[in-house]
């Protein structure tokens, strides 16, 4: 890791006469939400026929789906051409480039030469000293704050969130999520130092979006199950919508002229792999969530039992890295499993399955108010062949690592978009 966002002016310093981090832009951090709240922005926004680009990461199954244009992700030419560019680029520019920074200038170059209208940008890690805080953003959001990256952000919540909130930018809002008070206060101290605008979760929708919001709420149709699963990101996102919409006029003099029916149906047409993605598999139902960190798992927790398959326990899959914070996250997994199959990866940041095992035999002990199974495979294809053989009426959650996630879909021959 090279931290420094002005590592990028340098990446791309022979592009910058060309305005290439000057796209009109939403920059969206925080620890959990990022990236359903950027794909409920992008789908609303592109509903309305402005052409998009969406920069994420990590990826899950291939590199190319970090950026999308309108939703799609790169061809694997593409990608691979721009790639090429931006490392021929660094060469003579920045020779100690990262892997992110690499990816994050060719991402730019990509959405330059695609001319699009909106940039939909997901911070990396922390905020101040990200690759992705080299753009301009005209809105910034700070979507939650938790203890994750300790050794890098700080360790307490307001310290991260001091870190984070340093995507704001002078005289333009940036949007505080569902935070608790800690991390209030700590993303108010940058903004004090950034002179941007805070916007409060709880700060009122203009009338049209409020109208979307409230329907959404009430709407139990399955066409907006997604939203109603995400209901605290989508009002971040329509937040940073109108703010948008706003911001767009004031510098840009462009009306983007959002409206009810359109956001409407951007919402209903959002979707974010791997996050409470719901796939059927050889009549399976299995329900993939990279849960990376033990607040990630409380939301889907929270999502679980407040679907459809809230009356039923389930087969879950587990395997984590090394440095996040599994024990805390394993604690809650009996709430909603009958049989547990504990795994991991082949990588050097995998933590290995006879240490979960070990702590989670632990935990059985000390938890007899809830019976559950434990198996452990150290080969996930095993884990996964035997969570598939369980009671076919019950779901599969796989859970745990991002890559994890990604390495099970692609075990499975699945898209990264649901429906392709």
């Amino acid at each position: 890791m090279k931290p420094g966002s002005h590592r990028l002016h340098l990446l791309l310093k022979n592009y910058l006469k060309d305005d290439i981090l000057q796209i009109p832009s939403v920059l969206v951090g925080g620890s959990n939400g990022k990236g359903t709240t950027c794909a409920f922005i992008e789908s609303i926004l592109r509903s309305h026929d402005i052409k998009t680009g969406l920069y994420t990461s990590p990826h899950l199954i291939h590199p190319n789906e970090r950026i999308r244009i309108n939703g799609v992700p790169l061809s694997e030419d593409t990608f691979e051409k721009n790639l090429l560019i931006i490392i021929t680029e660094a060469q003579n520019t920045l020779p100690d480039a990262s892997l992110f920074e690499i990816l994050t200038a060719a991402a730019l170059y990509t959405f330059k030469e695609e001319k699009i209208d909106f940039l939909i940008c997901e911070v990396g890690l922390g905020g101040l000293l990200d690759s992705t805080n080299c753009i301009a953003p005209l809105v910034s959001i700070l979507t939650s704050v938790s203890l994750e990256h300790t050794d890098i952000l700080g360790d307490t919540e307001e310290q991260i969130a001091i870190d984070k909130a340093f995507i704001s930018r002078r005289n333009k809002p940036i949007i505080l999520g569902d935070l608790n008070q800690s991390a209030i206060s700590g993303a108010l101290k940058t903004i004090q130092l950034t002179g941007a605008v805070p916007k409060f979760f709880d700060t009122m929708l203009y009338e049209k979006f409020s109208q979307v919001f409230s329907q959404i709420k009430l709407n139990n149709n399955s066409e907006f199950s997604f939203a109603n699963l995400n209901i605290s990101n989508l009002n971040t996102a329509l937040l940073a919508i109108q703010e948008i919409e706003v911001e767009m006029q004031n510098q840009f003099n462009t009306k983007l002229n959002l409206n009810i029916e359109k956001t409407l149906t951007g919402i209903k047409k959002t979707q974010w792999p791997g996050r409470f993605d719901i796939r059927q598999i050889e009549n399976r139902t299995i329900i993939f969530d990279a849960s990376h960190n033990p607040d990630g798992f409380e939301f889907f927790l929270r999502e679980y039992k407040s679907s459809n398959f809230s009356n039923k326990r389930c087969t879950l899959v587990f395997a984590s890295l090394s440095d996040k914070d599994w024990r805390k996250t394993l604690r809650k997994i009996p709430e909603i499993a009958h049989t547990i199959y504990i795994t991991e990866m082949d990588s050097p940041r995998a933590e290995l399955s006879k240490n979960i095992l070990e702590y989670f035999n632990k935990l059985k002990i000390e938890n007899q108010s809830q019976h559950f199974d434990i198996f452990c495979y150290d080969k996930y294809e095993i884990a996964l062949e035997a969570a598939m053989n369980q009671n076919i009426n019950d779901p599969i959650v796989i859970t745990g690592s991002i890559a994890f996630i990604g390495l099970v879909m692609e075990r499975l021959g699945l898209s990264f978009l649901s429906g392709n």
